[in-house]
């Protein structure tokens, strides 16, 4: 079936339109997936459907209210997959695991010699540890993510206990 296009329209070149311009996905504001549900919504929907229920009322049952095109299409992914668990993302997966990152985070807060320590001594403590190697920027990374800054800490005059008494009896006279 073909539509007929205004001969108005087809003189026009889409150059000479201001109003059109080029974008990639990118650039575009809305995004075609916003929100990803529970397995176990998921799940209830699957339930419904192959108790016999319809799409709409399925929809009106679950809490938040779900749209017949997400319920749609939850049942077709079902029915293509035979499972509602996602699919495998794409990219690749972490060098680090999280037992991994824990016993980096222990090893540097360990004492206060192991915070001042360089990143590459670090790096090859770890690497030592492990069954793989890792990168500088792989270890600065994971300490990033648990709070841990790559600086070294402020050095702070050391106060004798002589001392100490001194200061809080200057405090203490300054208060009456």
């Amino acid at each position: 079936m073909a539509t007929s296009i205004p001969t108005t329209i087809r003189t026009l070149s889409f150059a000479s339109l201001n109003c059109f311009t080029m974008r990639t996905r990118s650039q575009t504001t809305t995004s075609t997936k916003t929100h990803e549900h529970d397995i176990e919504i998921r799940t209830m929907v699957i339930a419904c459907w192959l108790k016999g229920d319809s799409i709409r009322s399925i929809g009106k049952q679950m809490f938040p209210p779900l749209s017949y095109s997400t319920v749609r299409n939850i049942i077709m992914k079902f029915q293509e997959t035979g499972s509602v668990k996602n699919r495998p993302r794409c990219g690749r997966p972490p060098k680090l695991k999280p037992e991994d990152i824990e016993v980096l985070k222990h090893s540097v807060l360990e004492d206060r010699e192991t915070r001042s320590e360089p990143l590459s001594i670090i790096t090859e403590k770890l690497n030592n540890t492990l069954e793989i190697s890792v990168s500088q920027k792989t270890v600065r990374r994971a300490l990033k993510k648990v709070g841990v800054k790559c600086h070294p800490a402020v050095v702070k005059p050391y106060i004798s206990e002589k001392n100490a008494a001194k200061r809080v009896q200057w405090c203490l006279e300054r208060m009456d």
